[in-house]
């Protein structure tokens, strides 16, 4: 689903996007010419929701609002709404693909290899009996498949890149899914 179209140096809301009952409610709500409030949920909304957000790299939820807030100028108190928690969990359902949710678990993957890998006091963990919890042929082992790890999770990424190019939003499998679909109307 798209949620904004830029032209003609404008940015504007995608007809789809209004279709969408929470964004349309918060486009409502306000009443000022420039729609400034409005904006800045949309930013916030697609920066912390979209998989083709140029945040989308940071795999937590609360840490990536809080570099979204922090980046793109949002004041820093900015909490959103019920509604716009509501317009952001629509329009992840209306967004996400299989092959965007498969990227994110193995991203997820990777990163938990990566703290692993990065923990200088992983060796010195010992269980009860005083045994070592990891052996360094665990490490060596993660050590052998990370470029194996680095080449799948790219491939995923630009097949996931090529998804979000084709335009096919509310694509699930072979089954096209419709805002009733969902429960909008």
């Amino acid at each position: 689903m798209k949620l904004i179209e830029y032209s003609d140096y404008q940015i504007k809301l995608a007809d789809e996007a209004f279709l969408v009952r929470p964004i349309r409610r918060l486009w409502h709500q306000d009443r000022s010419e420039r729609k400034e409030n409005f904006w800045r949920q949309m930013s916030f909304l697609y920066f912390t929701v979209s998989p083709a957000s140029s945040y989308s790299y940071i795999l937590d939820p609360e840490e990536r609002a809080k570099a979204v807030i922090e980046q793109e100028g949002l004041p820093e108190d900015f909490k959103p709404s019920e509604l716009l928690l509501e317009a952001m969990k629509i329009y992840r359902q209306l967004t996400i693909t299989p092959s965007q949710q498969l990227l994110e678990s193995a991203l997820i993957a990777a990163n938990t290899v990566s703290k692993f890998l990065r923990d200088p006091t992983i060796l010195e963990r010992t269980d009860e009996k005083g045994r070592p919890l990891y052996q360094i042929s665990s490490i060596t082992a993660a050590l052998k498949n990370v470029e194996g790890i680095v080449s799948s999770l790219q491939t995923l990424q630009k097949k996931v890149e090529q998804e979000l190019q084709e335009d096919q939003g509310k694509a699930r499998g072979t089954q096209e899914l419709t805002l009733g679909d969902i429960g909008l109307d």
